[in-house]
């Protein structure tokens, strides 16, 4: 069974990662694609349209219908709740559920490989449709990727304990109905 947050998770990688695909694997057997090419079922924008709030049940009542997602095309895991591109080596994502501001603290304290953290570039695209924050990681391509990874894992952990600390998206909510009155 699958849960809404990781379908939520997957709808933002997949509109934000450029190339990303997702297979989608229904509980009555079928496949669903997820790609901005001609032979995808569905475009990432769509499937992002889909799964945010709104009038379609789509969200609502995914695990009755959802068995699997699969990262695909140049989204590939890399550790934990962390992704990489295929095509930019340097690149890390993983998908945030605190507010940017509170994000930027977090990885302004960080205590990792000082050097690869000097070397990257942090870029955080909050998406109010799904209200969650997609996080970005450019690493300096001198770094072999597993350092690269180190230094993601590291600041996904130190996310993750924020984010257990209290820290919450609830301000998206707030900041959605605000755009819309």
């Amino acid at each position: 069974m699958i849960s809404k947050d990781v379908v939520t998770a997957a709808a933002a990688l997949a509109h934000s990662v450029p190339g990303a695909e997702l297979l989608l694997r229904r509980t009555d057997g079928g496949r669903l694609l997820v790609a901005g090419h001609s032979r995808a079922d569905l475009s990432p924008c769509t499937f992002r349209h889909l799964v945010a709030d709104g009038p379609c049940p789509i969200a609502k009542e995914v695990e009755t219908w959802l068995g699997s997602v699969e990262p695909r095309g140049t989204l590939e895991h890399a550790v934990a709740g962390v992704y990489r591109s295929r095509h930019r080596a340097g690149e890390r994502w993983f998908v945030a559920d605190l507010h940017p501001t509170r994000l930027r603290q977090v990885f302004d304290g960080l205590d990792c490989d000082p050097e690869v953290a000097d070397a990257t570039d942090v870029v955080l695209k909050a998406d109010l449709g799904l209200n969650v924050v997609v996080v970005k990681l450019e690493v300096e391509a001198r770094f072999l990727s597993e350092r690269a990874d180190q230094l993601a894992l590291c600041v996904y952990a130190s996310y993750l304990a924020e984010l257990a600390g209290g820290g919450s998206m609830k301000f998206l909510l707030d900041q959605g109905r605000k755009k819309r009155e």
